[in-house]
């Protein structure tokens, strides 16, 4: 069974010439039911994936073939030990989705000088989504932070906050500097479906506007 991470789609149809988006046409109109969404802060790095087979750990990045930078890669194998997954998941299947940030990844010199993993999502037994409560449970358990959560509104009022910019939590609480945040990524409470069997999970960018 794969591991990989969903790809989270756009919130809206982007124009394939300006690669802008086509503000107020859902890429999915199913979105539009949903009045209102949990926003977190979407991190500039690379997907990594802690996974737990109910006896060791496995580091991935987001698909089978990524390569893990060398620091980031050194920074999860001290981090994260596999006493601290069996106190957490015992020996029930889990994988712990985050995003890898700092210098050297992306942007990630905004955020930090220091490679390094912040979680955003866990899968259980591979079906089960945590919601964001015991998301942060799991984060705590093995000494990671969870993606910083920017608050519960509907799409039109999470597109009027990126459009207009906000400072980014994560670079406030690490380097003690105002930066742009790259977006948000919107969840529905608890995890909900649509009729191909995707998750609803959608992301908005700043530079998209």
């Amino acid at each position: 069974m794969s591991t990989e991470y969903p790809k989270i789609k756009t919130l809206f149809v982007r124009d394939e010439a300006t690669h802008k988006v086509h503000v107020g046409e859902l890429r999915n109109p199913i979105y539009g039911l949903i009045k209102e969404w949990e926003w977190t802060e979407k991190i500039d790095g690379t997907n990594i994936r802690i996974i737990w087979d109910g006896a060791k750990i496995t580091f991935g990045g987001r698909t089978e073939s990524a390569q893990i930078p060398a620091k980031l890669l050194n920074w999860l194998n001290a981090q994260i030990h596999a006493e601290a997954l069996y106190t957490t998941f015992g020996d029930t299947p889990a994988v712990v989705f985050g995003e890898g940030y700092g210098a050297g990844i992306q942007k990630g010199g905004n955020y930090s000088p220091e490679q390094r993993l912040i979680v955003f999502d866990v899968l259980v037994e591979g079906r089960w989504w945590l919601d964001r409560e015991n998301t942060a449970d799991v984060a705590g358990k093995l000494g990671l932070k969870i993606v910083p959560y920017w608050g519960t509104a509907s799409l039109e009022d999470a597109v009027e906050a990126v459009r207009a910019g906000f400072a980014s939590p994560l670079a406030l609480d690490t380097i003690g500097e105002e930066v742009y945040a790259e977006g948000l990524v919107g969840r529905t409470a608890q995890p909900l479906f649509d009729k191909h069997g995707d998750r609803l999970i959608v992301k908005i960018k700043t530079r998209d506007f």
